[in-house]
Protein backbone atom coordinates (compact mmCIF):
# COMPACT_ATOMS: atom_id res chain seq x y z
CA UNK A 1 0.00 0.00 0.00
CA UNK A 2 2.70 2.32 0.36
CA UNK A 3 4.13 1.85 -2.57
CA UNK A 4 0.94 2.89 -4.36
CA UNK A 5 0.58 6.70 -3.11
CA UNK A 6 2.94 9.25 -4.81
CA UNK A 7 4.87 10.52 -1.77
CA UNK A 8 6.52 12.75 -4.17
CA UNK A 9 3.89 15.08 -4.22
CA UNK A 10 3.62 15.03 -0.82
CA UNK A 11 3.46 18.64 0.80
CA UNK A 12 5.67 18.03 4.25
CA UNK A 13 8.39 16.60 1.69
CA UNK A 14 10.27 19.61 1.07
CA UNK A 15 8.23 22.04 3.27
CA UNK A 16 8.84 20.66 6.78
CA UNK A 17 11.30 18.06 8.10
CA UNK A 18 9.29 15.34 8.34
CA UNK A 19 10.26 14.01 11.97
CA UNK A 20 8.45 16.74 13.15
CA UNK A 21 4.85 15.32 12.06
CA UNK A 22 6.06 12.34 14.09
CA UNK A 23 6.73 15.08 17.51
CA UNK A 24 3.21 15.18 18.35
CA UNK A 25 1.72 15.35 21.89
CA UNK A 26 -1.20 13.43 21.94
CA UNK A 27 -2.08 15.23 25.73
CA UNK A 28 -4.26 18.29 24.45
CA UNK A 29 -3.61 21.59 25.54
CA UNK A 30 -3.57 24.86 23.67
CA UNK A 31 0.66 24.57 22.28
CA UNK A 32 -0.36 20.86 21.34
CA UNK A 33 -3.40 22.26 19.73
CA UNK A 34 -1.42 25.11 17.92
CA UNK A 35 1.52 22.71 17.52
CA UNK A 36 -0.77 20.19 15.42
CA UNK A 37 -2.88 22.89 13.65
CA UNK A 38 0.20 23.98 12.17
CA UNK A 39 0.83 20.34 10.78
CA UNK A 40 -2.20 19.83 10.05
CA UNK A 41 -2.36 22.91 7.53
CA UNK A 42 0.11 21.45 5.55
CA UNK A 43 -1.34 18.47 5.29
CA UNK A 44 -4.82 20.12 4.37
CA UNK A 45 -3.07 21.97 1.22
CA UNK A 46 -1.24 18.57 0.72
CA UNK A 47 -2.62 17.51 -3.34
CA UNK A 48 -2.37 13.88 -1.71
CA UNK A 49 -4.11 14.58 1.96
CA UNK A 50 -6.55 11.94 1.23
CA UNK A 51 -4.27 9.17 -0.34
CA UNK A 52 -1.89 10.09 2.49
CA UNK A 53 -4.65 9.47 5.20
CA UNK A 54 -6.11 6.73 4.09
CA UNK A 55 -3.18 5.22 3.93
CA UNK A 56 -2.30 5.67 7.93
CA UNK A 57 -5.83 4.27 8.57
CA UNK A 58 -4.28 1.27 8.68
CA UNK A 59 -0.98 1.03 8.16
CA UNK A 60 0.63 3.71 10.82
CA UNK A 61 0.32 4.28 14.68
CA UNK A 62 2.29 7.33 15.81
CA UNK A 63 2.36 10.92 13.96
CA UNK A 64 0.17 13.15 11.82
CA UNK A 65 -0.89 12.06 8.33
CA UNK A 66 -3.02 13.55 5.78
CA UNK A 67 -4.27 15.97 8.78
CA UNK A 68 -4.89 13.83 11.83
CA UNK A 69 -2.60 12.51 14.84
CA UNK A 70 -3.06 9.19 15.47
CA UNK A 71 -5.87 9.42 18.37
CA UNK A 72 -8.18 11.16 15.63
CA UNK A 73 -7.59 8.33 13.45
CA UNK A 74 -8.56 5.74 15.45
CA UNK A 75 -11.56 7.83 17.15
CA UNK A 76 -13.13 8.04 13.06
CA UNK A 77 -12.45 4.10 12.83
CA UNK A 78 -14.07 3.45 16.55
CA UNK A 79 -16.33 6.61 17.47
CA UNK A 80 -18.25 5.23 20.07
CA UNK A 81 -14.90 4.65 22.10
CA UNK A 82 -13.67 7.59 21.14
CA UNK A 83 -16.79 10.43 20.44
CA UNK A 84 -15.09 13.44 21.26
CA UNK A 85 -11.61 13.64 20.16
CA UNK A 86 -11.95 14.31 16.37
CA UNK A 87 -13.91 17.55 16.88
CA UNK A 88 -11.20 19.89 16.57
CA UNK A 89 -9.29 18.38 13.33
CA UNK A 90 -13.45 17.77 11.59
CA UNK A 91 -13.86 22.02 12.49
CA UNK A 92 -10.07 22.09 10.53
CA UNK A 93 -10.68 20.00 8.02
CA UNK A 94 -13.76 21.39 7.51
CA UNK A 95 -12.60 25.38 7.41
CA UNK A 96 -10.33 23.57 4.32
CA UNK A 97 -13.33 22.16 2.60
CA UNK A 98 -13.02 18.91 3.15
CA UNK A 99 -16.24 17.17 4.49
CA UNK A 100 -16.91 14.64 7.48
CA UNK A 101 -18.08 12.08 4.43
CA UNK A 102 -14.33 12.66 2.68
CA UNK A 103 -12.71 11.69 5.96
CA UNK A 104 -15.05 8.76 6.54
CA UNK A 105 -14.10 7.58 2.94
CA UNK A 106 -10.68 7.42 3.79
CA UNK A 107 -11.86 5.60 6.88
CA UNK A 108 -13.43 2.67 4.67
CA UNK A 109 -11.03 2.96 1.87
CA UNK A 110 -8.21 2.38 4.36
CA UNK A 111 -9.52 -0.90 5.79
Amino acid sequence: KYDEVNWLKAACRDSIYTDAFYAVVEERNRTAYEYINALRQICLACPIWKACLTYAMENEDYGVWGGLTSIERYSFKHPKKYPNQNRWALFAFEQAGISYNQIMDCVKEGK
